[in-house]
């Protein structure tokens, strides 16, 4: 044990003696058994501040992850705490540093994951002063709660308010500002101000109202053409084995936004896929004919109903949220039903079990028939071995290579979709994706493999996505975090390339606005230290990706797919307002 914990020992131990009554001892031993009293098993930072804190971790032991970049600290973060279920600490310096931290938490709002994040506060006597690197940043707009902690006497309080705000109602990032000083300081801490039950999400598990819960089992019971849609807070809930019960019992098909992802087996006879912008068209298909849709954790949101174009206007809804704020706020006719979705599922299936099963045979048949037609439709891309590599081919074999407890991380947009899309993956915690940040997902993967290194994590991202952060491979290989990542490498930000020759067809230099120079990043990778193989041939995937997993180290998979593959995403199919084409620019023609 450090001399900072000398004559401390007794505040590392769990015999529960010290979990109700104030101990005394200075900011530094403070900040380290909160962390160590969270469960949590891994901070991530850029220096330089909170370094006794940093010391102190040594003994605890919290593993204290040394980044690259502010952002990216808190893409590892966010990823930890939806691996874990347990909130994490991300630590960056005020000025520049806070500007690119709170980038780094745009996503953990939009996703209602819960990261503390910490900067310093400059003192009193430093204020507009002209301080070396004074710049504020309000992180009032990506956190459900911040503020300023300034003395030693209430750091236990707003600790403790901290962890209740991101573990309560729909979770989301806090932020303190903290005074360095407050480290070496010593006080008396209070730790009743922090409950053990604030820090794991969700906290509490609030039920709904039951004469709501008995009139959505009737509405669904009644509806012709019901179905469900899963989001990202079904898997936050944990409500999987609850949304397949509920779906047997009432024989209604499912379908999952791509956050709500491992809501259901994708393999199981009711579940369709994912729906929305970034979706099968089968199962958006499915929604528009619907005449009753049951929302579970989703927000009804743009990506969800692609742009509000589905459910069709008028169409009736049941919504399930935590947030008594979401039902009806972006889609009207909605019944609501405000409670954690496992609770509500589970009073909708305590109701439901009196009346015996739904009959929604025909309407399920039809809804699988057109899932059918559509893999049929997709069979020459998911099982050919056209070279370059189709996407849809790279993202089955991985399926097929990974065992089956493997933790995907996604990425946005192009690499996203292809995943959400054709990946098919068991119910549960299967899968986190990003919520619309480029370059989210390797180190996101980082810090999931950091929450369960016993488990294989692999992220799944686009060559744009990648260079992001590329400089963050050191990080993994520095710490011991075995990840494997897939890139796929078509030398362009491909979403884009499409979106260009789809509004300025024939026009000259689009490639200069969206494609890259050729890059090896398994050559990057293995000088960087990790494993690293480029895969060229669709039959050589699978191979590459076991060897990748058994590396026992960080590993990079290179895989060279075809640059003219276009994501499966409503706008590309015309659906929706960006793929209508646009003028062009005047004093300009096409060039045929």
């Amino acid at each position: 044990m450090s001399s900072t914990t000398a004559g401390h020992e007794s505040l590392f131990n769990d015999d529960g003696e010290t979990a109700g009554r104030p101990l005394r001892m200075k900011g530094h031993q403070f900040l380290a058994e909160v962390v160590r009293r969270s469960g949590a098993k891994a901070v991530f930072f850029v220096p330089t501040f909170l370094y006794p804190t940093l010391v102190e971790w040594a003994d605890v032991p919290i593993k204290r992850v040394l980044c690259h970049s502010e952002k990216a600290a808190g893409y590892m973060a966010d990823g930890y705490a939806q691996a874990s279920g347990i909130p994490t600490i991300v630590i960056a310096q005020g000025g520049p540093g806070a500007s690119n931290l709170y980038a780094g938490l745009v996503d953990a709002w939009q996703s209602h994951t819960p990261v503390l994040a910490v900067t310093p506060v400059l003192p009193s006597s430093r204020y507009h002063g002209n301080a070396y690197q004074e710049a504020y940043v309000d992180f009032r707009t990506v956190t459900k709660y911040d503020a300023e902690v300034r003395t030693i006497e209430r750091m236990a309080e707003f600790l403790g308010k901290a962890y209740r705000e991101m573990t309560t109602g729909a979770p989301r990032p806090v932020h303190l500002y903290l005074d360095g000083a407050l480290e070496a300081e010593e006080s008396e801490f209070d730790f009743r101000y922090l409950d053990q039950r604030y820090f794991s999400y969700p906290a509490f598990r609030p039920r709904a109202d039951d004469d709501l819960v008995e009139r959505a089992i009737q509405e669904l019971r009644h509806a012709e053409r019901p179905v469900m849609v899963c989001g990202r807070g079904t898997v936050v809930s944990g409500a999987w084995a609850e949304v397949t019960a509920l779906a047997e019992q009432l024989d209604i098909p499912v379908t999952t936004t791509l956050g709500g992802k491992g809501s259901i087996d994708d393999r199981h006879p009711l579940a369709l896929g994912v729906t929305g912008s970034y979706r099968r068209p089968s199962t958006d298909q499915v929604i528009l004919d619907a005449d009753l849709v049951l929302h579970v954790g989703t927000h009804f949101g743009g990506a969800t109903t692609n742009m509000r174009q589905m459910p069709k206007p008028g169409v009736r809804a049941i919504h399930i949220d935590i947030n008594p704020a979401q039902p009806g706020a972006n889609y009207p006719n909605v019944l609501p039903l405000v409670g954690d979705a496992r609770t509500v599922l589970g009073q909708m299936l305590d109701a439901v079990r009196s009346g015996g099963r739904g009959r929604h045979g025909v309407w399920v048949k039809t809804a699988q028939k057109r899932l059918t037609e559509w893999r049929e439709s997709q069979r020459d891309n998911m099982y050919g071995d056209a070279i370059p590599i189709r996407p849809e081919r790279l993202a089955v074999e991985l399926v097929k290579a990974c065992p089956e407890d493997t933790l995907y991380v996604t990425g946005t947009g192009y690499a996203g979709t292809w995943a959400g899309v054709f990946m098919d993956l068991p119910a549960g915690k299967s899968c986190l994706h990003c919520e619309g940040s480029l370059g989210w997902a390797f180190p996101a993967a980082i810090g999931a493999k950091a929450a369960v290194p016993d488990r294989p994590v692999l992220a799944f991202e686009s060559d744009g996505g990648f260079f992001y952060h590329l400089t963050e491979l050191e990080t993994a290989v520095r710490n011991g975090i075995n990840l494997v990542t897939v890139v796929l490498n078509n030398q362009a930000m491909a979403l884009q390339t499409h979106l260009l020759q789809a509004c300025w067809p024939g026009y000259r230099d689009l490639d200069k606005l969206s494609k890259f120079g050729k890059t090896n990043f398994a050559n990057i990778a293995r000088e960087m230290g990790t494993w690293g193989i480029r895969v060229t041939d669709p039959r050589d995937i699978g191979e590459a990706v076991r060897n990748a997993i058994d590396a026992d180290r960080p590993a990079v998979v290179d895989v060279v797919i075809d640059q003219a593959a276009v994501a499966p995403m409503a706008f590309m199919a015309g659906q929706g307002s960006r793929a209508t084409a646009l003028p062009v620019p005047k004093n300009k023609k096409r060039y045929e």
